[in-house]
């Protein structure tokens, strides 16, 4: 190791990059989920058991029947509320509880009411701090930091256009409320909000010695359909479950950076064992044991694992700090606004990983190692056998291999996660390096005649040496192909998304007030207002609300939109539509992408679901593609909605305006329908196409830079290894000078020598990469986010890669070359003993 410190520091580097980012990544999501976890369970307090109903929540009359259960020893009736505070993107959580009730479970608001009590009664002089408590609020200790408010201050929510006014009475401390939200009596949040006669949720402490699961079962017979009996932990992994896919995929992402540093490992390692064939040799023939040999060689894996280990796992929550500090919880994709998590680290987590690190080092000299040992004595004390090795078929290992990745690509995700998808790749992979060498020396067998010296000794030295050569390439085929899967995955999304949306905004100007479940929205009469300001041709309105076909599963997002119920394909990417004719009294329906997966629905089924207390039967007419709403989502008509409903309310406007028409003249007047100090969203499809894919961006752009360490890493092999390769043929380079080669000519050999060998793994890396491509779109990533996408390369980018991997190998191999040519050929020709 000693003797060539430049490529046991790559190698340390190399499995301590994997480790780094491996521990960062699963560190960043760790820290999130356990945030998530902490303010999904402070939402329930003490509770034991909790009951919640659909989106809409459900009938208050329901409370005392609940309360009456044997074994409830307390219930705690709770509104929960997505408030939209005015000049506020991120709506606020909104829990109303019952001060009454709410002390035994949650005991943190109340000793927070009377702290505030005391603080009046000892003279306050604000006259606000004296008004009433119906409208004070309890800010959670992260919603009074963010929005920069304290006790006396005033919050404004916005219920539907109208401005709604509340006092901050108090900060919650961090225990009490994890959330991005604020505390107020129920009466309050029914009133203000306009929840009359609803309840949220029934948070539910049970008596000493009753059993959880029988009070479950006599809950279950009391309640209706949508209404479901949870625990605090399901209710956990209910929150955790939209970010899993994303947080699961970018760990598997992060280990392929230590995945592509264990075949640099194994490529190293290798080209040491047929490089110092002849020591080995020697070595057995003065006393060193078999065993002894291999355990020499993995004790200096070990010792690379080790350190790589302890340089990854500094590095690892160097970059989680950084990472956390710079784009937040969830690395710029979306999913956790508002947290702001510590980061802890745990000495479990630093053994796990630096485990790994000394697996995958051992693992990738496992195989080196047993060819040292088993290296023949006296064949290998003969001159000229140094860099030999034998190429033998593993056609039957290839095949195997493939038929394994192709039986486990069938599979079913394991627990929704796609971790066959995983294990197909991994296995096409080392299938793609164990055919390697037959690969090159099948495709030089055919290479084209030049009759010039450099290039035909260049091609007999790597046909001669396939398997020596194309060792030095196995890393940069990993990193290449799955850097080349990745980018088509990712253009692919990309090129979908900006196609999806050109087809769903067909109109020429948009206004959203509120999204699903926030407190702010327009109604009718307004709307109505602005489909005649001068210009507006056409008007479409579409309202957001929230829908469960199952009480376990989370809820799907209902749009009620105006639509031609004949051509749904005007308005939204339709993949399938119904042959059959509509049943008698089922409304239509077209369901997305991910409702149709999570819910195994195909066009022509029929659903129920519930929709304010009314059973709507469902004909689905087709399935759309969809690539905004995880969990699923619901089309239906606007008035079918109103029928079952009675909502009028309008969340988005859809303007078509008429020939000639100014859009900024359109928008101002549409602004001054408003009331004053309105929060609304005015867009045209060209700035929600902007902001789509700069969201995009955002999201995919930690996935660039784990791309780019793991090409990193697979540089460093190809560096290693024709470094190694040309530094062990310094005799030859002599015997060559001797017989009258210039050094531009060797260098020429060696050029051709890198170029082919890049070539050879670009080309390889660029095949396996489009077969791995077509695993992420059409496996991992349907069964992750349950989206489908068309298929598109960036033919730009990946030949811009290719040609700079090329050179890339060919320059280091001139390099590497000067370097054995510095001393006098007459020195390079001498027998080493």
């Amino acid at each position: 190791m000693r003797r060539s410190p430049g490529r046991t520091l790559l190698a340390v580097l190399a499995i301590a990059l994997g480790v780094a980012l491996g521990l960062a990544i699963y560190l960043i999501n760790r820290s999130a989920a356990d945030e998530i976890s902490l303010a999904a369970r402070s939402l329930y307090g003490l509770a034991d058991l909790a009951v919640e109903g659909a989106a809409a929540g459900f009938d208050e009359n329901l409370y005392p029947r609940v309360a009456r259960v044997p074994g409830v020893a307390v219930a705690s009736p709770v509104v929960e509320v997505e408030a939209r505070i005015v000049g506020v993107r991120q709506p606020l959580t909104l829990l109303g509880v019952d001060g009454f009730r709410s002390r035994l479970l949650q005991p943190a608001f109340v000793a927070t009411v009377a702290d505030s009590e005391d603080d009046r009664s000892g003279g306050g002089d604000d006259e606000d701090l004296d008004q009433s408590d119906d409208r004070s609020i309890l800010l959670s200790a992260s919603a009074a930091r963010e929005l920069q408010l304290g006790r006396g201050d005033s919050i404004e929510f916005q219920v539907g256009v109208k401005r709604e006014r509340l006092r901050v009475s108090g900060v919650l401390p961090p225990a009490a409320l994890q959330d991005f939200g604020g505390v107020v009596d129920i009466a309050t949040a029914q009133w203000v909000f306009e929840r009359l006669g609803k309840l949220s949720r029934i948070n539910l402490r049970l008596a000493t010695g009753s059993s959880p699961e029988q009070v479950k079962s006599v809950l279950t017979e009391l309640l209706p359909p949508t209404v479901r009996v949870t625990t605090p932990g399901q209710a956990t992994d209910d929150a955790l479950r939209l970010s899993r896919a994303y947080r699961s995929n970018l760990t598997a992402l992060a280990l392929v950076a230590l995945f592509t540093g264990g075949f640099f490992v194994y490529s190293t390692q290798s080209l040491a064992a047929l490089r110092r064939r002849r020591e080995f040799a020697v070595m057995h023939a003065i006393g060193v044991t078999r065993r002894e040999q291999l355990l020499l060689m993995l004790s200096g894996s070990v010792i690379v694992g080790v350190l790589g280990a302890a340089l990854g796992i500094v590095l690892g929550v160097m970059i989680a700090r950084i990472g956390l500090s710079a784009l937040g919880a969830d690395l710029g994709a979306g999913y956790f606004r508002g947290l702001a998590p510590g980061l802890n680290v745990h000495i479990l987590e630093v053994a796990v990983f630096s485990l790994l690190g000394i697996g995958v080092a051992v693992a990738g000299a496992l195989r080196p190692a047993l060819d040292a040992a088993r290296v023949p004595t006296a064949s290998a004390l003969k001159a000229g056998d140094i860099t030999s090795g034998e190429i033998r078929s593993h056609r039957w290992t290839v095949l195997t291999l493939i038929v394994l990745a192709a039986i486990t690509v069938s599979l079913p995700p394991i627990g929704g996660l796609p971790l066959p998808g995983f294990v197909a790749i991994a296995l096409f992979l080392i299938s793609c390096v164990v055919a390697m060498p037959s690969v090159v020396r099948l495709v030089l067998r055919h290479a084209p005649r030049w009759r010039r010296l450099p290039y035909e000794i260049a091609i007999a030295q790597i046909a001669g040496t396939a398997r020596y050569a194309t060792l030095s390439v196995s890393s940069i085929i990993v990193s290449f192909s799955l850097m080349a899967s990745m980018a088509i995955m990712v253009t692919s999304f990309r090129e979908s998304l900006d196609q999806w949306t050109q087809k769903v905004l067909p109109a020429d100007l948009y206004v959203r007030v509120g999204y699903v479940g926030q407190s702010s929205y327009l109604d009718e009469p307004l709307a109505q207002a602005m489909a005649h300001v001068p210009g507006v041709e056409h008007v479409e309105y579409n309202r957001l609300a929230r829908v469960q076909l199952s009480a376990d599963r989370p809820a799907l997002t209902l749009i009620a939109r105006s639509m031609n119920r004949d051509h749904p394909d005007k308005t939204l990417w339709m993949m399938s539509t119904a042959s059959n004719d509509i049943p008698s009294g089922a409304v239509p329906v077209w369901v997305s992408e991910a409702a149709s997966d999570l819910y195994a629905i195909k066009s022509g089924d029929e659903i129920k679901f519930d929709l304010a207390g009314k059973t709507v039967e469902a004909s689905v007419r087709g399935v759309w593609r969809d690539y905004e709403h995880q969990n699923g989502a619901i089309v239906m008509a606007r008035d079918d909605y109103v029928a079952f409903t009675g909502d009028r309310a309008v969340n988005t406007v859809w303007f078509w305006l008429g020939h000639g028409a100014d859009i900024s003249k359109v928008g101002t007047a549409i602004r001054d329908l408003l009331p004053p100090g309105t929060d609304h969203d005015m867009r045209t499809p060209g700035e929600v196409r902007k902001l789509s894919l700069a969201a995009f961006d955002r999201t995919f752009a930690i996935t660039y830079l784990l791309e780019l360490v793991a090409v990193t890493i697979g540089l460093f092999g190809i560096a290693a290894g024709i470094s190694a390769q040309v530094l062990a043929r310094r005799s030859e380079f002599g015997a060559l000078r001797h017989l009258g080669f210039t050094r531009g000519q060797v260098a020429t050999m060696l050029a051709i020598e890198g170029s082919v060998l890049g070539a050879l793994g670009v080309i390889v890396g660029l095949i396996a990469g489009t077969v791995i491509s077509l695993i992420l779109i059409y496996v991992v990533n349907r069964q992750s986010f349950h989206w489908s996408m068309d298929l598109s390369a960036p033919v730009a980018l990946l030949t811009g890669l290719s040609v700079a991997l090329i050179a890339a190998a060919a320059l280091i191999a001139v390099v590497s070359g000067r370097q054995a040519m510095g001393g006098e050929v007459v020195r390079a020709v001498r027998e080493d003993w």
